[in-house]
């Protein structure tokens, strides 16, 4: 289950921001002179030498001093300043405002709940039956190494949904990154909610993967270095299908599709050995009740804060929502 906290990708921003290999030259080139170069992402001390001795011809003879500066002393416009701001900074912005006023609290039986108090919201996760039930474990594992027949078949799924699954939902949904920047924002917002969640419920619970439980399992990727319960990649999914569903306003057809998705997705990690039942359905649950939480969020009023910018979630919001109205 990849995180997305220190480097937010958006892949739709990816063209107009930065990003490398649009413009025909060969790899190397981009390392000693491009955009990248210029930026920072890459060390060119060439290019910066070159910038210094061309600076050095275009403002020779220029009387000595600022030149024209631009004086303004007002701040960025409260209702531009997101525009302004890099994917980078509007995902730090975001993951503060996700974050902001969660707290999760354990319950006697083990269980946990993740609560919020602006919105009002909760979602709660009981231990799974099968880490306290031998028998119960038992029907688990049976079924992990039933469904590890379908490997073969699933393989190509297995392995490419290592990475989080955004390409099988552009296919779904026919996303372009030129008509669809702010969609593909959103679901690298609501992927960063679904990581932190469900990370802590995984630090909460700290169940052994089916491969730590039977020497039958041979899990076909390594196993992850964080617990079983729940399931990450179904979170992931879910999160995204719920969240895609209420911003394209999807009818029954495509809803369905996307929920297919996601269930398989989750299905795919019993196939491959690194999670049980219970870890997905577990999974699926909190990302639905995740998204939940993400939209809440994201429509909330933007003139709650006249005093200053508003919340960066509806800003994104209702960009990503204009791309599915103006089609």
């Amino acid at each position: 289950m990849g995180t997305l906290f220190s480097n937010f990708r958006n892949e739709g921003s990816e063209g107009s921001e930065g990003s490398e290999g649009s413009e025909g030259s060969s790899g190397n080139t981009f390392m000693v002179s491009g955009i990248a170069a210029y930026a920072g992402d890459v060390t060119s001390p060439l290019l910066a030498q070159a910038l210094v001795t061309t600076r050095g011809e275009l403002t020779r003879g220029f009387a000595k001093g600022l030149g024209t500066p631009n004086l303004t002393l007002s701040q960025v416009a409260a209702e531009a300043v997101f525009g302004r701001w890099s994917h980078q900074v509007r995902g730090e912005l975001y993951l503060f405002e996700m974050l902001s006023g969660l707290r999760m609290e354990s319950d006697r039986s083990g269980g946990a709940t993740l609560y919020s108090g602006d919105p009002k919201w909760s979602v709660s996760i009981k231990r799974p039956a099968f880490d306290t039930d031998e028998h119960t474990l038992k029907e688990e594992l049976g079924y992990v190494l039933k469904m590890a027949t379908l490997r073969n078949d699933r393989m190509a799924e297995i392995l490419t949904q290592v990475a989080v699954p955004k390409s099988f939902f552009a296919m779904v949904l026919n996303l372009r990154p030129d008509q669809h920047r702010y969609t593909y924002e959103v679901m690298a917002a609501a992927l960063m909610l679904s990581a932190a969640a469900v990370m802590q419920f995984k630090h909460h619970f700290r169940v052994r993967r089916p491969a730590e439980r039977s020497p039958l399992v041979q899990a076909v990727l390594l196993t992850p270095g964080h617990a079983s319960y729940p399931a990450g990649h179904s979170t992931q999914g879910h999160i995204l299908r719920s969240v895609l569903t209420r911003l394209v306003s999807a009818k029954e057809e495509l809803d369905d599709q996307l929920e297919r998705l996601a269930d398989r997705v989750g299905e795919n990690r019993i196939v491959a050995g690194l999670h049980f039942k219970s870890d997905i359905d577990a999974g699926a649950k909190l990302g639905a009740e995740l998204a939940a939480y993400f939209v809440k969020k994201s429509e909330a009023s933007r003139s709650e804060k006249p005093e200053g910018p508003s919340s960066a979630l509806a800003w994104l919001w209702a960009k990503a929502k204009a791309e599915w109205e103006e089609q």
